[in-house]
């Protein structure tokens, strides 16, 4: 606690006396745009024909992004901006020679598909790193996110914008109109909907893009150049906003589900199983003041994720899961700072879930043994003040879960597998000049009983030069782990200097992990004890060359050792080249060398001893064909070999996708992988009167996992998405090795059964009608299997066709979610009174 304090006050000390500047001052390169304040708002209905677009001011001159970076852009553009007392209001004029020719695939929401579309990105606190974009696709379809502190990708698309967060959801107005000499948008963006600093006049961030897809050509506004480090840093200002308020804040959405469920065991006495439930909660959104808002979901329920994809996994470290479930994606990007959060810990795997079979006596059985702990409650609070401060308070609660034990005279006991658990996250988040930052984030998990707590605490930062093209950066950690009679340090920092801007860029960096190091009861880290030191450089052009749009090659050196004892691990070398063809076709290459082999302290599974990996080399590719057609075909694969006879590994994944029309689209995804001679930790055996032995294992493995996936969209507010995934696994092990203290292996006489078949087996089906803007119902069928056996070494095809012998929980849901918004409902009611 002391150490938290001391480091509180240092960071807030930093703020005090760092001459901080979160907003950029007036760059008058930048192009710029006044807003008309107009008395009665337009018709959102995209059709351009008010009196109040004929008079407002014009904006146009767009430059290309991609594929010409710094060119005009091919097509002419016209936009027009005029607000009142509630809403921002924009509309665009896009002008093509041939509408037909215009690419308008239907989408559900948040997906652009194979469309044109146009977007406007804002900045309302100009610090060049935080903001909101709103795109409107030539199908109607709308897409918004926030970005947080990064810069576009290498193909200048704002879809690759990273750190963008997409599951972010505002609720705001567009449509769109094809017209002889293009199409238009006409958007209304309530101020509700984003945040902005009190003033008498606003002066904004601003910028305007329009992506013709069938050229590949994304142009702005202001120009984005791909050279330079940064994207929000180089829009335009939107000027002429006064008098305007930040609203209240204040929106609800409750929700109610209903639940069925089948399963299905042939083997079982009771061959199905019947059950069903009836959940309800509500999510709110509170605005607590212009800068904060609070978001909070009561009795949660995220039924609608997409289920996991579950994989064999014979490594020493667990396997990190997609986060599905949308309050834990959206408004998160201030928590994730320093990438100490992962979110699936909550409400995730209960603490001392493999732990229950150690304490069953000899007559009994698991009954029940629940794999997720059940999530109270969240909070959310997080803001930006018009200084650049960021600050975040997440707070969860999970619920105690107990397994269930049986014996044979079906007498039951219950063990506690979680305690009620607390979840806390604290960040400060400063941005400075010149796009840099400096933060904080504290990290605590409180468990009742006598179970362990945690806390991690960290600081970090990201410094630029006036000319945004050179950064330092770095960060310092401190995990605690507090036990009944100790408490376990630990400690990280990094470190690292880059030319961040410009065709040729360059890096060095150093990361160093302690063995003591842990920050995983709320974060995730697969291996500390760790010292790695990596240089970099790549050279990129972004312009017209040889047969490409655009290119790059690089190439990095990493050099490790573990931090206690100081020892060398290893040594790599990794090269790559990217490029885009005139034709539109992606195609990535890459190469990794480890000349020394590897030291690997891990995967023993027991301190001080490690396993001597060979000399190992990979190579692998990525092609994809032009994604404007309506086939494409992408593939990719890796070669692996190792300097042992009989040891390599290949897996190839193709995924050819077909857009039937501009409502269904229709892909699939083949991989196969083959590893033989495969070596890796097997079991630890206790030997008669010598030390137990460490076993490893040589062994054959066969991976194959199909996925395929159909969407079709009745309307751009309503949808059906199907997605089938099955993923086989088969392990054989051929001969078993001990470890000996020098990391070689030597034949031994162990005889264990390991050889594993593996299946995981998911459908997601979900209709959704968004039937009110912020409202949605979801209609959901899910299929799970989920299979382990020893000893079944069935090819794939005869696998696949025992598949559904294996126990199957089938469950259809209904979800109905209704957005409430303070604002409407007072002027429902004003306006209803008025005319009584």
């Amino acid at each position: 606690m002391m150490l938290l304090l001391r480091t509180t006050f240092a960071f807030i000390s930093f703020l005090l006396f760092y001459p901080l500047c979160a907003q950029a001052p007036l760059d008058l390169k930048k192009k710029q745009l006044s807003a008309d304040k107009i008395a009665a708002s337009p018709i959102i209905d995209g059709v351009l024909d008010e009196d109040i677009w004929q008079l407002a001011t014009p904006a146009g001159g767009f430059v290309q992004n991609t594929p010409r970076p710094g060119e005009a852009a091919s097509r002419e553009s016209i936009v027009k901006v005029v607000y009142d007392d509630a809403a921002i209001y924009i509309a665009a004029l896009l002008q093509e020679a041939s509408p037909d020719s215009i690419l308008r695939q239907m989408t559900e929401r948040d997906k652009d598909g194979n469309s044109d579309w146009f977007g406007f990105f804002l900045d309302p606190y100009r610090d060049g790193i935080n903001g909101f974009y709103f795109l409107v696709t030539a199908a109607g379809v709308q897409i918004d996110a926030r970005i947080t502190p990064t810069s576009v990708g290498d193909n200048g698309d704002y879809s690759v914008v990273r750190g963008e967060d997409r599951n972010w959801d505002a609720v705001w107005e567009s449509e769109v109109q094809l017209r002889s000499d293009g199409w238009s948008v006409e958007m209304r963006i309530p101020y509700a909907a984003v945040r902005f600093p009190k003033g008498e006049e606003q002066l904004w961030h601003a910028n305007f893009a329009r992506s013709v897809r069938r050229l590949g050509e994304v142009s702005y506004w202001n120009e984005v150049d791909p050279q330079k480090n940064g994207f929000l840093n180089q829009a335009g200002y939107l000027t002429g906003i006064k008098d305007i308020k930040p609203p209240l804040r204040l929106q609800a959405t409750p929700f109610v589900a209903v639940y069925g469920e089948h399963h299905y065991d042939r083997y079982a006495e009771d061959r199905v199983t019947m059950g069903r439930s009836i959940n309800g909660g509500m999510d709110v959104k509170l605005g607590l003041n212009d800068a904060f808002t609070l978001d909070m979901t009561l009795i949660p329920d995220f039924g609608e994720a997409q289920s996991d994809n579950q994989v064999l996994n014979l490594s020493p470290f667990e396997v990190q899961f997609t986060e599905n479930r949308q309050f834990f994606t959206e408004g998160t990007e201030l928590f994730n700072k320093g990438n100490l959060f992962y979110s699936r810990r909550v409400g995730g795997k209960p603490l001392y879930y493999d732990a229950v079979s150690e304490q069953l006596a000899d007559d009994e059985y698991i009954a029940d043994n629940p794999q997720q702990t059940r999530l109270i409650n969240a909070t959310k609070i997080s803001g930006r003040t018009k200084k650049g401060l960021g600050m975040g308070f997440f707070n969860a609660t999970a619920a105690r879960m107990d397994a269930t034990i049986r014996n044979a005279e079906g007498e039951s006991r219950l063990v506690e597998t979680n305690p009620l658990t607390n979840y806390n996250i604290f960040v400060l988040d400063q941005n400075l000049k010149n796009n840099s930052y400096v933060n904080f984030i504290n990290t605590t998990v409180l468990r009742a009983g006598a179970a362990y707590d945690a806390n991690v605490t960290g600081m970090g930062f990201n410094i630029n030069n006036k000319s945004n093209t050179y950064a330092v950066e770095g960060r310092a950690t401190v995990s605690q782990l507090y036990h009944t009679d100790e408490v376990e340090l630990g400690h990280a920092y990094n470190f690292g200097f880059r030319k961040s801007s410009g065709n040729f860029q360059f890096g060095v960096f150093h990361n160093l992990e302690s063995a003591t190091y842990n920050p995983n009861d709320l974060g995730i880290l697969f291996a500390n004890n760790e010292s790695l030191f990596v240089g970099w450089m790549e050279y990129s052009r972004y312009e017209p060359f040889g047969a490409f749009n655009r290119g790059g090659i690089g190439m990095a050196h990493a050099y490790e050792r573990l931090q206690d004892p100081s020892v060398f691990t290893g040594y790599g070398i990794d090269l790559w080249s990217w490029a885009q063809t005139k034709e539109m076709w992606s195609i990535n290459l890459w190469s990794s060398l480890s000349p020394t082999g590897k030291y690997d302290y891990f995967e023993p599974r027991t301190p001080g001893r490690y396993f001597r990996v060979p000399a190992v080399g990979n190579v692998g590719f990525f092609v994809s064909t032009d994604n404007r057609k309506r086939f494409r075909l992408s593939a990719n694969g890796n070669f692996t070999f190792f300097a042992e006879e009989g040891r390599n590994a290949i897996g190839v994944e193709v995924a050819p996708r077909y857009q039937a029309s501009d409502k269904l689209i229709l892909e699939w995804r083949l991989f196969s992988g083959i590893m033989k001679g495969d070596v890796g930790f097997v079991n630890r055996v206790e030997v008669e009167g010598a030390p137990s032995e460490i076993v490893f294992g040589r062994r054959n493995r066969r991976d194959v996992t199909n996925t395929a996936t159909v969407n079709y969209a009745f309307s751009k507010n309503s949808s059906l998405s199907f997605r089938m995934r099955h993923n086989w696994s088969r392990v054989a092990y051929f001969s078993f090795d001990y470890l000996q203290e020098d990391g070689s292996l030597l034949p031994s006489f162990y005889s264990g059964i390991h050889d594993t078949n593996f299946n995981a087996f998911n459908i997601d089906m979900i209709y959704r009608w968004r039937f009110a803007p912020g409202s949605d119902l979801y209609l959901i069928w899910k299929d799970a299997i989920l299979n382990f056996e020893e000893q079944s070494m069935w090819d794939y095809y005869d696998n696949v066709s025992r598949l559904f012998d294996n126990p199957q929980t089938n469950s259809l849901s209904l979800k109905i979610i209704y957005f409430l918004d303070y604002r409407s409902l007072s002027s429902r009611l004003n306006s209803s009174r008025r005319s009584h």
